[in-house]
């Protein structure tokens, strides 16, 4: 397992504990898939084609509202399974995805429940 994504891990199991802000039900949020490393150090336009090479290499991916200017880290609801796959086919689209929704210290996440191309 690659060091980004043991971070991400951790920022996962992290965010099981304490006191964390959580939707009560599955909420769907619209906004374009990203890779999050390079999303946060400055790269907001993003290439189809290097957020599709940069998530076959382990790199996480995010969904970011583009209306509400928020970035989501986007994580699976089985354990020990990737959300890449699912993801791979809707980068470059606009997308939503369907999820309970944790928040903490500034981090969002969200466990996908479902995905699929967006109409708004």
């Amino acid at each position: 397992m690659t060091n980004r994504m043991l971070l991400l891990a951790a920022i996962l199991v992290g965010m099981t504990s304490g006191a964390v802000a959580q939707a009560k039900k599955a909420t769907s949020i619209h906004g374009e898939i990203v890779d999050v490393i390079a999303f946060v150090s400055g790269s907001t336009k993003q290439e189809a084609d290097a957020v599709t090479k940069s998530a076959r290499a382990g790199n996480p991916l995010g969904l970011y509202d583009t209306k509400a200017k928020k970035l989501y880290i986007v994580g699976s609801t089985e354990v020990n399974k990737s959300p890449h796959e699912a993801l791979i086919p809707y980068i470059g689209l606009r997308t939503f995805i369907t999820g309970r929704i944790y928040s903490r210290n500034g981090i969002n996440v969200i466990l996908m429940s479902d995905i699929g191309k967006s109409i708004k």
